[in-house]
């Protein structure tokens, strides 16, 4: 199961909704999301390329 965080995007200041396994502080790309707050999930509807990559790629593994 994983969950959504808004961060940082890896190499640029705005925020992106990131990939995160639960109770973990860090993406599926490896951006820290830990210290991000609840308020800037109302910042942004875009999200993060490379982790939804990693999570196609682990959702297509799982169908295998």
């Amino acid at each position: 199961m994983y969950e959504m965080k808004v961060g940082l995007a890896s190499g640029g200041g705005e925020h992106v909704w990131h990939v995160v396994v639960p109770h973990h502080g860090t993406s599926l790309c490896g951006t820290d999301v830990s210290a991000t707050g609840a308020a800037a999930a109302n910042t942004t509807d875009r999200h993060c390329t490379p982790c939804m990559i990693h999570l196609q790629t682990l959702l297509d593994a799982d169908r295998n």
